[in-house]
């Protein structure tokens, strides 16, 4: 492969993680490239036998495409903030569980769930 265009991929790809890094400092939520449970019928229910096997990355794909198919589904959001809390990815679960409280302001398990203390 060609030096430059090997330059270039790498330059490329060092600006979109930069992004991603400062998206998800700001409280924005950075979802997974390639999810490959996008489209399936009940990603929610897919998500939570890999999250008790301890395959946690799986666990936060099924979860992110509940998300995207259902925005306004505060137990995903919660879901996926406890997921990526229990894989130390502290911004990832301050921008999930930002999003389930906007998604329901009334869910008080939100608001108990360590993320308060980050």
């Amino acid at each position: 492969m060609n030096v430059l265009v090997v330059k270039t991929c790498r330059f490329l790809n060092e600006q979109l993680a930069a992004k991603q890094r400062s998206d998800a400092s700001k409280g924005v939520y950075v979802f997974s490239d390639m999810n490959t449970y996008v489209g399936h019928q009940n990603p929610l229910k897919e998500g939570q036998e890999p999250f008790r096997k301890g395959l946690l990355s799986e666990a936060v794909l099924a979860l992110e495409a509940e998300v995207m198919k259902n925005p306004e589904n505060a137990e995903g959001w919660r879901l996926l903030g406890i997921t990526h809390a229990e894989n130390d990815n502290d911004q990832q679960v301050i921008a999930a569980m930002m999003c389930a409280q906007e998604a329901d302001p009334t869910n008080l398990e939100v608001c108990y769930e360590p993320w308060c203390r980050i």
